[in-house]
Parts: structure tokens; sequence; C-alpha cells
């Protein structure tokens, strides 16, 4: 009978190990890796948005909108299938000359929901043509000069990345199951106990 104990705590000890494997994979979570467009990027036109995170998605209850400079919010139509990708044209009155941003919200594979968003700026090529001053009058030569300097190339300056990504995690299941491994240990343990104090 002195076996047993030994035996109980190699098989509790082989158990908490096998838990602690099934419990690290289960604890990674999905992550935003790309998108198009990227995070402060500057675009003189848009006809469709895009993200990729880590791992697939479910086909349920995800939400792309663009966000105008003016809070004008537009919803996306997804397009399929869903992957890791997740992509949607983007209409036309939907954007707006300034900082956009592409707010998203997906589930992960294991039902977790991910939100977040991409601040991109939006220069359409007109928006540049009507910022361009014009003049009715021929100006002198030292006039010329000075409109030179100012009407110089319009330099746009992109946003920092602050791309937020959060996820309402709730209990792991792999929690469980280290919870259910180590009570059947120590009751496997006790049971030991008692037989060898009986004998």
């Amino acid at each position: 009978m002195p076996r047993t104990i030994p035996a109980s705590l190699a098989a509790l000890v082989a158990a908490l190990a096998a838990a602690v494997i099934v419990a690290a994979p289960a604890s990674a979570h999905t992550a935003l890796v790309a998108s198009s467009p990227e995070e402060g990027e500057t675009v003189t036109e848009l006809a469709e948005v895009s993200l990729e995170f880590t791992e697939q998605l479910l086909d349920i209850g995800n939400e792309l909108a663009i966000v105008a400079p003016d809070g004008t919010r537009t919803a996306l139509e997804i397009a399929e299938p869903v992957t890791e990708v997740i992509s949607a044209p983007v209409p036309d009155d939907a954007l707006a000359a300034g900082e956009n941003i592409l707010a998203f919200r997906v589930v992960s594979a294991d039902g977790h929901p991910i939100e977040g968003e991409v601040t991109f700026t939006y220069a359409p090529p007109e928006a540049a043509a009507t910022a361009e001053p014009t003049a009715s009058v021929s100006p002198s030569p030292s006039a010329s000069a000075e409109a030179s300097a100012v009407s110089g190339p319009v330099i746009t300056t992109s946003p920092s990345p602050h791309v937020t990504v959060y996820e309402e995690v709730g209990p792991n299941p792999a929690v469980y199951v280290i919870i259910g491994v180590v009570a059947a240990g120590a009751i496997a343990l006790s049971i030991a106990l008692r037989q060898r104090r009986q004998d």
C-alpha cells in the first residue's frame, strides 16, 4: 500500500500538466494585425475597407462603420465570406474631407467580441483643387513670388497610430478544467491516505 501515494501524486501532476497545456492556447485572444486603410494613413480615394485578424472570425454579430469628421456614422455592408479577414465596400457619401474613423466590432472564433477603431485622413483631389487660391488680375512679380510661396505643396500630417482593440473577456473554460483536475486529485489523495491508515 505505500506505493499508492506516489502513484496518486504522479497521476495528479500529469493531469495538472495536461490541463496547463490545454489552457495555454485557450488564453490567447484574437488580435488585429493589419488594416486597409492603415492607422494614420492619408487616402485620396477609398472604395473598400478591410481588417485582418490573427484567427478566424465568426460570421455573426460583426459590424463595420465609417465615422465622418462631423460625427456622421455610416454602417457598412460586410462582404462574404468572413474568414480571418473582414471587408466591406465604402459608399460614396460615407467619407468627408478630414479625419475619418473606421470603427469595428467583430466576433472571434471563441465567441468573444472585439471592438476598436482605425483613424485615417481622407483628402479627395477636388478638395485640394478647391483649396488652391485663384486670382482675377495679374499680380505684380513680387506678389507672384509671394503667392507661389504661399500656394506651395500641401503637407498633410497623419495622426499618430492609436488603434484601440479590446475584448470582453469572459471566464476561460480552461479554468474550470484545472479546478476539476485539482479537486479530483485531492479526493484521490485523501482516499489513498485513509486506506493507508486503515492498513
